[in-house]
């Protein structure tokens, strides 16, 4: 499903920096909004490299902290390729999620588990699986092409605010047979056009979880999310946190191989 619609990246009491939209600003059309705003993904992150600290959270309250290194760049084909590697605990060291941005098509997902030494996959009737065991699926973290906006049908809602901050707010409703959610409901800061809440809805249409953007901060001119907590209606939580980003790294496609995976 949509990417921004669902980061890593992960993705409020929001005290978000950004110009004031002047009185004569026109209004975005759901169409460029859809463009603009949710094609991002949870985390948002594009390019560079930045360290990411996951907390998984039980309903129960145990913490399970991980470390994550992330990779991300366009290629000469203008395709997004970001590769996340765990570094921490010790038993996940090393593992690796790969995905590479298609024009006209869902993005192909990999996943590298050194104890397996086998790049795996994903296919799409897993997308909706846990990612490592956190409240992310795999399909959270996927890049909508444009080309599949048709398969969902998207109606603006009367505006609101989240967090003291006036929002435009869109449900989603997917139009595929299997899709993991049944709707999703965006509310898009009016002014930097960034998700900063994304309500998440089952087959049913029962709420089954809420991602809240914690924290925006400007990167390379764009406003990223670099605090973002999805949480359950289970009352579990996973928390992301965005740090020592740089948007300057040196990068080749040679960094997002299955090669590059299992280094």
């Amino acid at each position: 499903m949509l990417r921004r619609l669902r980061p890593l990246f992960l993705l409020l009491a929001v005290a978000a920096p950004g110009a004031v939209a002047g009185p004569t600003a026109p209004e975005p059309t759901v169409e460029e909004l859809v463009q603009k705003a949710l094609s991002k993904g949870a985390v948002g992150f594009k390019q560079g490299t930045a360290s990411i600290q996951m907390t998984i959270v039980t309903a129960k309250g145990d913490a399970k902290p991980r470390s994550l290194e992330i990779k991300a760049m366009r290629g000469v084909d203008g395709l997004l390729r970001s590769l996340v590697k765990f570094t921490t605990p010790a038993d996940v060291n090393g593992t690796s999620f790969l995905v590479v941005e298609k024009k006209d098509a869902l993005p192909d997902q990999y996943v590298y588990v050194p104890k397996a030494k086998v790049v795996r996959r994903i296919a799409a009737g897993n997308a909706s699986s846990s990612f490592f065991g956190s409240d992310f699926t795999y399909a959270d973290l996927m890049p909508l092409p444009m080309s599949e906006k048709d398969k969902v049908a998207i109606a603006r809602l009367p505006d609101a605010d989240v967090g003291g901050q006036p929002v435009y707010v869109l449900e989603v409703v997917p139009k595929i047979e299997g899709a993991p959610y049944g709707k999703l409901i965006a509310y898009v800061h009016k002014t930097l056009l960034v998700p900063l809440k994304i309500e998440f809805f089952d087959g049913a249409k029962a709420p089954l979880k809420t991602l809240r953007v914690k924290k925006l901060q400007k990167v390379n001119g764009e406003q990223i999310p670099v605090e973002v907590e999805m949480k359950s209606e289970t009352g579990a939580r996973t928390e992301l946190v965005l740090e020592k980003v740089d948007p300057a790294a040196k990068l080749s496609e040679a960094d997002f191989t299955e090669e590059a995976m299992q280094r």
